[in-house]
């Protein structure tokens, strides 16, 4: 499996996993109000992504300098 590396400034990373978290909870949200988890399978992509992003937001982040 081939790997990309994409390279975010503190604020870009920021901004990016809120706009995901948000979305992420919104589908939460209609999926429970619906009561449809087909609404769920239909987003799993994004939650993969959520996962990672969350993971990322626990690591030690570097200065320019490192």
């Amino acid at each position: 499996m081939s790997k990309r590396v994409v390279t975010f400034n503190e604020d870009q990373f920021q901004t990016l996993y809120q706009f995901v978290s948000d979305k992420v909870e919104s589908i939460v949200n209609t999926s429970v109000d619906y009561q449809d988890s087909d609404i769920l399978n239909e987003w799993e992509d994004l939650f993969d992504v959520h996962t990672v992003l969350e993971e990322a937001s626990k690591w030690v982040t570097l200065t320019e300098d490192d």
